[in-house]
C-alpha cells in the first residue's frame, strides 16, 4: 500500500509539472465533498440498505487548452460505504432496530474531461471521466446490540476486500471566477465498475459495486493563464 501511495503521488506531481510546460491555462487547488454512498449487491438479500454519509478531500489540477474544453486531475482521500438496516417488531409492538455501518477508505485518482460554457465571470461546466482507487482500510460499527441474532447479509472481513477499484464519474456545476481565483460548485455521481468484495471468498456476493452521489466545492488558483502564454510565444 505504501508503494502504491508513493507511486500515485509521484505520478500526480509529474502530471502537474508536465502540464505547466504546455501552452494552456493551469490552475491548482483543493476540494471537499459531502456525499452519500451505497453498494449495489447481487443477489439482493432483501435487507434494507441505506446510504452511508461520507467525505472526500483532495488536491486538484485543472488544465484548459482552449476556451471551452479542459482536463481535471484529482488526488483524493474518499470514504465510501453502506448501511444495513435490521428492523422488526419486538414485544408489545415495539420496533427493534439495528444499523450496521461499513466504510471503505480509498486513495483515488479521477481524470475528468471538463467542458464549460459561459462568460469570464461565471460559467456552467460538465465533467466526465474514469477514476482508479486503492483501498487503504475498512472499518465497521453498529448502533446497539438489540438484534444480536441478526447478522450481516454477507461476509465483510477486510481480507476479502478488493484492493483496487475503478469506475466512472460524471458531474455538473457552476464556476465563479474572481481574478485568478475560481470557486466551483458541482453535483457529482460516481459508479464503480468492479467488485469491492472478492466474489470467490466464502459467503461473498456475486456482485458488489460502489455508488456515490455528492456535492463538491472546489477552490482553484490560476498559476498560468492562457492569454499570458499566448503573448509570450516566440513567434509573437
Amino acid at each position: 500500500m505504501k508503494i502504491f501511495c508513493k507511486s500515485t503521488f509521484i505520478l500526480f506531481v509529474l502530471f502537474t509539472l508536465i502540464i505547466i510546460k504546455t501552452n494552456a491555462q493551469v490552475s491548482v487547488g483543493l476540494k471537499g465533498e459531502y456525499h452519500f454512498s451505497t453498494v449495489s449487491f447481487d443477489p439482493n438479500t432483501g435487507l434494507n440498505f441505506d446510504f452511508y454519509p461520507g467525505m472526500t478531500f483532495g488536491a486538484v489540477v485543472k488544465v484548459s487548452a482552449n476556451p471551452h474544453v479542459g482536463l481535471i486531475a484529482e488526488l483524493n482521500y474518499s470514504q465510501k460505504g453502506w448501511i444495513e438496516n435490521f428492523s422488526r417488531a419486538g414485544d408489545e409492538g415495539a420496533l427493534l432496530n439495528r444499523l450496521q455501518r461499513y466504510r471503505y477508505n480509498y486513495l483515488e485518482v479521477p481524470i475528468l474531461t471538463h467542458i464549460y460554457v459561459g462568460g469570464d465571470k461565471m460559467n456552467v461546466f460538465f465533467n466526465l471521466g474514469p477514476h482508479v482507487g486503492f483501498l487503504m482500510g475498512t472499518d465497521s460499527s453498529y448502533t446497539d446490540n438489540i438484534l444480536a441474532t441478526d447478522t450481516a447479509a454477507y461476509s465483510y472481513q477486510e481480507s476479502n476486500a478488493v484492493k483496487f477499484e475503478y469506475g466512472v464519474s460524471a458531474g455538473m456545476g457552476i464556476a465563479v471566477n474572481f481574478g485568478k481565483s475560481t470557486i466551483q460548485l458541482e453535483a457529482r455521481l460516481t459508479q464503480g465498475l468492479n467488485n469491492i468484495i472478492d466474489r470467490d471468498a466464502e459467503d461473498a456476493p456475486t456482485g458488489s459495486l460502489n455508488q456515490v452521489a455528492g456535492v463538491t466545492l472546489t477552490y482553484l488558483y490560476t498559476i498560468r493563464s492562457r492569454e499570458k502564454t499566448w503573448k509570450n510565444r516566440p513567434d509573437k
